[in-house]
């Protein structure tokens, strides 16, 4: 049986002014499938991911959250769809500084609604898990940039989001640190049946993911 269709996008588009970025593209991804999209820098790959998450407003088209068209989304539902249902992680981490990784995981459980006892422990199993166990309470600059990064993951699917978007995430690592987000990106049972759309220039990385697109000229091309 099919898995349900998370996110479908059709004829999306993107201008400013008289440049078009994203040209009409067709895009779409299922519950538990991972893809990759990779292009030449400024060929619009940042833009596209920040469409598909909502985070830009389109020049055209249709984005739909299983099957409901993004245009009929209230505000309550953004704030629900971005509390719940999908994470971010980014090239740099995006933590805050002044929390350590526990606390940045509880922030996040906190917004999305867990009760204090269940983020706490929700918090410290996930870092137990992304191999953080004895680094919790450590801040983002006494953490290693693939600790920092992991960190990332682990608030990211920590409210129960079913798709993961993730941009350049091993773009400023060193090779161990790379294969270590790798290793739990890929291999990971707290991942298992999420899904995953990763904008990277890093080929071994994209050459992970069961399907694989290459954005070229403002259009999405399956490679």
């Amino acid at each position: 049986m099919d898995n349900t269709v998370i996110l479908e996008a059709m004829d999306l588009r993107k201008s400013y002014g008289d440049l078009e970025i994203i040209k009409g593209l067709d895009f779409s991804i299922k519950e538990g499938e991972s893809c990759s999209i990779v292009g030449k820098s400024g060929s619009g790959k940042s833009t596209l991911l920040n469409l598909l998450a909502l985070l830009d407003k389109k020049s055209g088209g249709k984005i739909c959250y299983y099957g409901k068209d993004s245009d009929d989304f209230t505000p309550s539902d953004l704030v629900q769809l971005r509390r719940k249902s999908i994470g971010f992680v980014f090239q740099n981490s995006l933590l805050f500084e002044d929390f350590s990784a526990l606390e940045n995981i509880l922030l996040t459980l906190s917004i999305a609604g867990f009760s204090r006892k269940e983020a706490r422990e929700r918090a410290e199993s996930l870092l137990e898990s992304v191999g953080l166990g004895e680094r919790m309470h450590h801040r983002p600059k006494e953490l290693s940039g693939g600790e920092r990064q992991r960190t990332a993951i682990a608030r990211a699917v920590s409210s129960g989001a079913g798709l993961i978007f993730l941009d350049e995430p091993t773009g400023s690592l060193d090779e161990e640190s790379k294969a270590s987000v790798e290793n739990l990106l890929f291999s990971s049972p707290f991942l298992s049946g999420k899904a995953f759309i990763i904008v990277t220039h890093d080929v071994d990385l994209s050459r992970k993911t069961e399907n694989r697109y290459v954005l070229k000229g403002g259009i999405l091309e399956k490679l």
